[in-house]
Formats: structure tokens, sequence, C-alpha cells
């Protein structure tokens, strides 16, 4: 009996063991093929950048302050330097200088300009200049994913660039002023209390922000594009669970040259909470919306839209004309019939009663 019994174990043993090591086969295999997908994936992604910064181009007017130092030294053409450094560029000359953060991602500089590179994780996949003042250009693939280049200007932050754009800041004594253009491609803009969700081929933006950011005024130079501007929250009550609950309020304004939306803040001395007034202007300088709230309290918000006479006033002239063609029509029927009396007065009532509708 007990011989019996070993030989099924035995049997059972050799028929199991194939199935188990084509089971351990076949999880290592998947194991190594997800390592390799995320492998493939990470390297897709990382292409796009060198591990550190290369200064590609240079004319001996380019110095760098390296991480955690405080001076600025010369910087050497053809030398890699780390993430986080801080470039200064002064009179570039006829030909910019070309800061190689990829094979595909370039920042140039045509003239005097300052600006800082954000420190990354080992491997990581996004890059961020930080501007300081001057003018770069950045030049992406026009097939660069989002989220993988920023430009952080110190009162927001332009993101998910590809193509072409140029980028300007220029400090002030109560703040600074910034212009962000798209060349070719597109980008987005990110600021306190509105936000642009995409900028297209040449589209220009002006941002003038005050000090302590209390003031932000946006004007538009060219192209057209939606501002989603920030409008408090409000109480919304639901009809059928009659449940109420805060949803945050939006106002979209199509910013064309000329155009302008004026942003002023204060933060309240009871509460602390930030209170928000919100103008904005069309190109011909008239208000068209203006609305004030305090973050996160629904019982502090309030505006309305403003209506031009100018916004009416066709339909009043196209009633003038109305009323002028009538008056005329009448006046031509009233002396055409001399004949009868009757007809005559008739015929004035009839033109007194058009004309006293039509003026009025």
């Amino acid at each position: 009996m007990s011989r019996v019994l070993t030989r099924i174990c035995a049997c059972a043993t050799a028929f199991c063991v194939p199935f188990a090591v084509t089971a351990q086969s076949e999880g290592a295999d998947d194991a190594a093929s997800a390592e390799t997908a995320v492998a493939s994936s990470a390297k897709a992604t990382a292409r796009h950048y060198h591990a550190l910064v290369k200064l590609a181009y240079a004319n001996n007017n380019v110095s760098v302050k390296l991480p955690r130092q405080t001076e600025f030294k010369p910087a050497k053409e053809g030398k890699f330097y780390p993430n986080g450094a801080t470039f200064r560029v002064t009179a570039s000359g006829a030909e910019p200088v070309v800061f190689e953060f990829g094979p595909e991602a370039l920042v140039k500089v045509g003239g005097n300009a300052e600006f800082g590179t954000r420190e990354v994780p080992m491997g990581g996949n996004t890059r961020t200049v930080t501007m300081v003042s001057g003018q770069i250009s950045v030049s992406l693939p026009r097939t660069m994913p989002t989220g993988l280049f920023t430009v952080a200007y110190p009162n927001f932050t332009v993101k998910d660039l590809a193509g072409e754009s140029s980028h300007e800041l220029t400090p002030s004594g109560d703040g600074d002023e910034a212009v962000v253009h798209v060349i070719t491609g597109m980008l987005a803009i990110d600021g306190a209390h509105y936000n642009v969700a995409r900028m297209s081929a040449a589209d220009r933006v002006r941002i003038r922000t005050t000090g302590e950011s209390l003031f932000t005024s946006l004007r538009g130079e060219s192209g057209d594009y939606k501002v989603t501007l920030d409008q408090g929250v409000t109480v919304y009550r639901d009809p059928i669970a009659g449940t109420e609950k805060e949803q945050a309020r939006k106002l979209d304004y199509s910013l064309t040259p000329q155009c302008a939306i004026k942003i002023f803040r204060k933060r309240s001395q009871i509460g602390g909470r930030m209170a928000v007034s919100v103008m904005t202007f069309d190109p011909a300088g008239e208000i068209r919306n203006r609305y004030t709230f305090a973050e996160g309290a629904s019982n502090v918000n309030f505006g309305e839209e403003i209506i031009r006479v100018q916004d009416i006033s066709f339909k009043t002239k196209s009633d003038g004309k109305n009323a002028d063609a009538k008056e005329q029509k009448s006046d031509e029927n009233a002396a055409a019939p001399q004949e009868g009396a009757s007809e005559s007065t008739g015929s004035s009532e009839s033109s007194s009663n058009d004309s006293g509708f039509g003026a009025f």
C-alpha cells in the first residue's frame, strides 16, 4: 500500500513541476515586460532633455551662479551645468546665446537677461525656467507633451509650452511688467484669480503686477483668447434633494487687442480673507463687467455686467428710420387726396398716430 501511495505522489509531483515552472516563467516574463514598458516610457519622456543644462553657444558674456552659491562666475561654452543654476547674459551680440536643455529644447537670449533653472530629482522629466529679468526665447518641439516645460514668473506661471514663444520681464520699483508672446505652438497661463487655458500662434499679452500682488492688470496686444476669471463662490440649492452646497463661479472674458482686465486685492483686517475686485474693459476703454467677492465666502459676492447705450443704439436707430419712413409715407398720403375732407381728416389722423408712435 505504501508503495502505491509513493508511486502516486511521485507521478503527481512529476506532473505538477512543469506547470509550476511554466507559471514562474510566465510571471517573470510579465514582470520583465512591465519593467521594459516602464523603462521605455521613461526613456521616451526623458529624450526631450539632457540630465544637465548645456551652454551650447556663448561669446564670453555669460556668467553662472551654481546652486547654493552666492557669486556669479564666468561660464564656459560647451559645458554642462546642474539644474538649479542661475545664468546672467550681458550684451549677447549679433548671435544669441543658446542654452540646450535637450536635443530640441532650447532657450535663446538675444540681449540682456537673467534667469534660473529649477532643481529636479535625478531622472526627472520636467524642466522649469525662472524669470528674473530681460527677455528669452523658448524653442520646443511642437509635439511636446503637456506639463514637461514651465516658465515661472514672480506672480504667475506659464505652463504646457510647445513650439516657440518669447518671454520678457521688466522689474520696477513697485512690481514688474511681463510680456508673453506665442510665436508658434501654444501655452497656458495660471495666475492668481485668473487663468488662460490656451494661447495660440501670434497671441500676445502684457501683465502688470504691483508689489505684494495687490493689483494685476492684463492687456491684450494681439490675438483673441479667453481669460477665465474667478468670481468667488456661491450657494447652489439642489431642487430635488433640497441640499445646499458651495460651488465656484467663473467668468470667461475674451481678451482682444486693447481690451483690459484689472484685478484689485486687499486682505481684510477681520477674518483675514482676501477681498477681490475685478473690472473688465473693452477696446474703447468702456467698462463691461465689475464685481467683488471674498475668497471662500458665499455671502460676500456681488457684481454686474455693464450694458452700454451704444450696444442698443442700433435698435433705436432702426426704429427711428422706420418712424421717418412712416411719417414720410403718411405725409404723401395726406397730401395726395384733396377731394374729400373726410378722407383728408382720416389720413391726417392716421398720419398723426403713425408719426407719434414712430417718434415714441
